[in-house]
């Protein structure tokens, strides 16, 4: 469990490496959003043990969670308000966004069951996945005061 646990929390992180080279909000939330879905769409199992261990009080990875994960959220969180700071976006609690982010993005592996229930039994075509992740990122984004004019390029 440690392990499989640990590795798609890595593949996370690799997925928000784009904070640190971003123009801004709009270019690095976007690209987290895109690939947290993806990594939806192709770790749906690693997802789903992750949630699974947190949602039994994390017996196994507590001392990572106090260690990586909040080292790495107040990373992102700084990241974050220093966008707020600039005037880049709404000032707004970065601990919430990402939480959002998380919750949103990852319910496409954690629930994949209820949204293929939902699809007519079928698993979303890769022209569902691109319009659920245009819509995710869209959503989120003009929450945060993105500009109609920065979407676009999404």
């Amino acid at each position: 469990c440690r392990q499989v646990v640990e590795n798609i929390f890595t593949v996370w992180l690799q997925a928000a490496d784009v904070f640190d080279a971003a123009s801004g909000p709009a270019e690095a939330l976007g690209a987290y959003i895109d690939a947290k879905m993806e990594i939806s769409r192709t770790h749906p199992a690693g997802s789903k043990v992750w949630a699974t261990e947190v949602m039994h009080r994390a017996p196994v990875i507590q001392d990572y969670l106090e260690t990586t994960l909040v080292e790495w959220t107040e990373g992102r969180i700084a990241v974050i308000q220093g966008w707020i700071d600039a005037g880049l976006m709404q000032p707004i609690d970065p601990r919430h966004l990402l939480y959002m982010i998380w919750a949103t993005t990852q319910h496409y592996a954690d629930f994949g069951h209820q949204i293929e229930t939902l699809n007519n039994a079928r698993p979303l075509s890769d022209r569902q996945w691109t319009d659920a992740k245009r819509s995710v990122k869209r959503i989120i984004l003009r929450g945060i005061g993105v500009p109609e004019s920065e979407l676009a390029n999404l």
